[in-house]
């Protein structure tokens, strides 16, 4: 039986502005995670919702790659998640353009989850904790990207980071969260290692604290490690990169790899991600298997002080 995995979240047209170059592109935590999904030889499938402006190529290209699309749905009289991305030096202005309309629980409740993963990528609190439950409930493995909980922003506004009690009640409807190392520090106060373990130890089996290039930190079945980033040949491109890094991590521990095999896949998926632009970066399974494998060894067991109380 093939594997099957599947994906929550808003489809996403980013506005990218760089250099004084200006392009647009398609993105989202479901479509990288997704596109992730079938290199690992999984069967993916998306449920979304867009608007009328969504571009026939967009669907045609997932469609074409190896993605069930029969779960995105077309709104009438909406518009499609949209941001911008402006660089500038190493910093990056992401501001929300566009927000399409919220998952419900019938979205979530068409798709059979019996035996599959399921990854929520909410990119804008799109993904409400009812539908999360019911997903968690059904699903075989549930991880969660805890960005959209505590991202805000009105259309033609930057998005900032604010806490919410939504945030944490996503983690007890989970078995798998991530958080970049800025969106841990707003939530829980504290610096990655601590927040990996402040974040286990309230309802997910693991917790991901992703730091780019310095590594990231793992807390799961009692311990924290620390998963160093392997350096890539050349950075061309770091979007999707953490997205890559949950998606990986989750689809390896459905194999049933151990925490550190499936943290070193992950961040081998990551690094290699980052060497090409675009989609170019997402490499089949046995290209990350390579990698990793210069990486397990250096996976390790740190002792994190002991997470305070928030």
């Amino acid at each position: 039986m093939a594997l099957e995995a599947v994906f929550f979240g808003h489809v996403v047209i980013d506005t990218v502005v760089k250099g004084g170059t200006r392009w647009q592109s398609l993105g989202g935590t479901v479509v990288y995670g997704a596109l992730t999904a079938l290199r690992h030889e999984y069967k993916p499938a998306i449920v979304s919702k867009v608007g009328e402006d969504f571009p026939d190529e967009y669907l045609i290209f997932l469609s074409r790659s190896g993605i069930d699309i029969s779960y995105i749905r077309m709104v009438r009289g909406t518009k499609t998640t949209r941001f911008r991305l402006a660089y500038r030096d190493s910093e990056r202005e992401l501001t929300l353009q566009a927000k399409a309309e919220n998952l419900g629980l019938l979205d979530a409740e068409l798709v059979d989850l019996s035996g599959k993963v399921a990854v929520v990528g909410p990119v804008i609190g799109e993904v409400p904790l009812e539908v999360l439950e019911s997903v968690r409930s059904r699903a075989a493995l549930t991880a969660v990207d805890l960005q959209g909980y505590i991202r805000t922003a009105k259309p033609r506004e930057p998005v900032k980071l604010v806490r919410s009690d939504i945030a944490l009640g996503a983690l007890s409807r989970a078995d798998i969260v991530h958080a970049d190392a800025e969106e841990a520090r707003v939530l829980t106060g504290l610096e990655p290692p601590q927040a990996a373990e402040w974040l286990a130890a309230r309802g997910p089996k693991a917790a991901l604290v992703t730091m780019g290039h310095t590594g990231a930190y793992v807390a799961a079945e009692g311990r924290v490690l620390y998963v160093p980033a392997l350096a890539p040949e050349h950075v061309a491109d770091t979007t999707g990169a953490g997205d890559i890094f949950l998606t990986v991590f989750t689809l390896e521990r459905a194999r049933n790899l151990s925490v550190e095999e499936a943290a070193a896949m992950a961040a081998a998926a990551a690094s290699l991600r980052v060497e090409r632009q675009g989609f170019d970066g997402l490499r089949d399974r046995w290209t990350v298997r390579s990698r990793a494998q210069k990486l397990l060894e250096q996976v390790k067991e740190v002792q994190a002080e002991e997470a305070r109380s928030v």
